[in-house]
């Protein structure tokens, strides 16, 4: 998100200077020095996304594109351990790993015997001798055995046995197969933090199992952790935190239902931050209001001494929770290391909260960027543009040249859920990393520059149900204030997903993507979980791609591990959905219509 209060770019910051104010001219200069340059471009060619998009220029290869791993003809173990959280506390009694030993062609390290190179995994019951310790004391934390081809199996070990401090463990597993007496050997994905417990402040971490975010504050008294589903658009500071330190836009913002704030931090500022004393009593109000913040440094992230000031300024603050630094970093072609030298600072001042970023591309230097944050959010704006031709700059766009405000989209809904696919691909094929929660940035600005028109409401609930549809773990939007319907909208369907009902299926299992769907454009995912108060469930998610109402007939086919017997409630959207032979079954749709519905299983 640029700092005007518009969405895009360089570009998108030049096209609207002549309305914009002092502070903001003098900073989009300083972004205009050649550091925002792509890598493959000429020093004086202007790109976003490593492209050129000005006519007096011609198409590259902007380079950055994300590299797949090359199949190996011999079978190899990948024999990975991470800790299930991002941090635990030192009162929180027992901590987990998660270890899998999966048997592919693309990681790990070959497998010895004719029985793995005949048929690549061997015995359906070999198991895997497994030992796991603290690479720095030589402490076994874990001693056990799993099967091999095993995935996100968890392994619990006493907290106990490390001492807590305020830096990281780093922890080796050790996989022996006795068949072969073959070993293998590895880091951990991530290093182990054992944290001293918290009597101010908050702590949140991320369940790397599922991607929850969970919290831990004087809300809930310090005691145990609570789950949170972010629905955090950025907003306006003019809005929400006047000069005339009015509460009261603070206070709609949250009646509407959101949980969690970005504000737009002033670039104009001396620090280029926020006015201190002005926050100080916004955040009191957070605090009383339970209102989340994620402190943005878009501005400052690159400066140490900043980042530092900031951090010891606000790291106790009971709702802070997270750090947000490049605001994206691959459409300003900033230096690949620079969102890793923030994160190393950040995690060494501040182990107790994750760091984010927002990438705007949809395949430049990933990897590169991303090793500078613990969540990704992703921001493509696909309505109302023209994919294939630019509005403001009157050239092309395709993947070697222009900026048509979206990039590489078709200028459909479904541009959000490729990206999230797009994102979650790449995620899971960068070796030795390790899962990483991404959140779905929506578009709820227009009638500038790009995008000609405003999303409606219907638009946007919809690309907040494909998001969570396509594995995001968060949901926010640029920028708040939007139209009215846009803020009661997205703050409706925003509060079902934070309720328990929603959040124990996005954050207590596996999504199911993309189900076969009869009679009509519709995007449909699903969710199982087992509990014992409530046996076997199915959270559904349905997000009608058609603009026009139909009287059709839409059919879902549910999953072969389902059973499904019956509706059971309608968390959100048409009440009329109903089981029939093994599918979810509804006569007419209204155009973009989205519902969550859970259904009760067979045991």
């Amino acid at each position: 998100m640029p700092t005007s209060g518009v969405s895009g770019g360089v570009i998108r910051m030049f096209y609207n200077m002549f309305s914009a104010p002092p502070w903001f001219l003098a900073i989009t200069a300083l972004l205009l020095l050649p550091t925002t340059i792509a890598f493959n471009a000429p020093p004086d060619v202007p790109t976003w996304c490593g492209k050129p998009y000005m006519s007096t220029n011609h198409s590259l290869d902007p380079g950055g594109q994300f590299q797949f791993p090359s199949h190996s003809p011999e079978p190899l173990l990948h024999l990975t351990v991470q800790p299930r959280y991002t941090i635990f506390l030192g009162n929180d009694g027992a901590g987990e790993f998660i270890v899998s030993a999966e048997v592919g062609h693309f990681f790990g390290e070959a497998l010895r015997g004719a029985g793995y190179r005949n048929n690549g995994n061997g015995s359906g019951s070999e198991e895997l001798e497994i030992k796991i310790h603290s690479t720095e004391t030589a402490t076994i934390l874990v001693s056990s055995t799993i099967k091999l081809n095993a995935t996100r199996t968890l392994l619990t070990f006493p907290l106990s046995v490390l001492s807590a401090r305020l830096t990281p463990y780093p922890i080796t597993v050790t996989g022996t197969l006795p068949s072969t007496g073959q070993v293998f050997m590895s880091l951990a994905l991530s290093d182990l933090y054992i944290l001293p417990h918290r009597t101010h402040g908050s702590a949140v971490k991320i369940d790397n199992l599922h991607g929850a975010l969970l919290t831990q504050s004087p809300s809930n008294n310090y005691s145990g952790w609570t789950s949170l589903f972010p629905v955090a658009p950025y907003a306006d500071g003019g809005a929400v935190t006047p000069s005339n330190l009015a509460l009261t836009g603070l206070q709609t913002y949250k009646s509407l239902g959101y949980n969690a704030i970005n504000i737009v931090p002033d670039g104009g500022l001396p620090d280029q931050s926020y006015p201190v004393e002005s926050l100080r009593t916004y955040w009191n109000e957070m605090d009383r209001l339970g209102l989340w913040n994620i402190y943005d440094m878009r501005f400052a992230f690159q400066n140490s001494t900043r980042i530092e000031e900031q951090v010891r300024r606000w790291k106790d603050r009971e709702t802070l929770l997270m750090w947000y630094t490049a605001d994206e970093p691959d459409g300003w072609g900033y230096a690949l290391n620079s969102t890793k030298l923030a994160y190393r600072q950040l995690r060494e001042l501040d182990p107790y909260h994750p760091v984010s970023l927002v990438l705007n591309c949809q395949n430049f230097y990933y990897e590169e960027y991303t090793s500078g944050a613990d969540i990704v959010l992703v921001d493509p704006y696909p309505i109302s543009i023209n994919a294939t031709f630019s509005i403001p700059w009157h050239t092309p766009c395709n993947s070697t040249y222009g900026d048509c405000g979206c990039d590489n989209c078709i200028g459909s809904l479904s541009d959000v859920s490729s990206r999230l696919d797009n994102v979650l691909s790449y995620q899971a094929a960068i070796p030795n990393q390790g899962s990483k929660p991404t959140w779905s940035v929506l578009q709820a600005f227009g009638n500038q520059d790009y995008w000609p028109g405003l999303p409606m409401r219907e638009e946007v609930e919809n690309m907040m149900m494909l998001s969570i549809n396509h594995g995001a773990k968060g949901l926010s939007y640029w920028i708040y204030p939007s139209t009215k319907e846009v803020n009661e909208g997205a703050g409706a369907l925003g509060k079902v997903l934070q309720e328990r009902d929603a959040m124990e299926f996005l954050f207590g299992t596996e999504l199911i993507k993309n189900l076969v769907v009869e009679g009509g454009s519709v995007d449909v995912s699903a969710w199982v979980i087992e509990t014992a108060a409530k046996g076997r469930e199915m959270m559904v998610g349905i997000a009608n791609g058609a603009y026009s109402d139909s009287n059709s007939t839409v059919s879902v086919q549910l999953p072969e591990v389902a059973g499904a017997v019956s509706v059971d409630k309608v968390l959100y959207g048409s009440v009329d959905w109903k089981v029939d032979g093994g599918k979810l079954v509804k006569v007419g749709l209204k155009g973009l219509e989205v519902g969550l519905v859970v259904l009760k299983l067979s045991p």
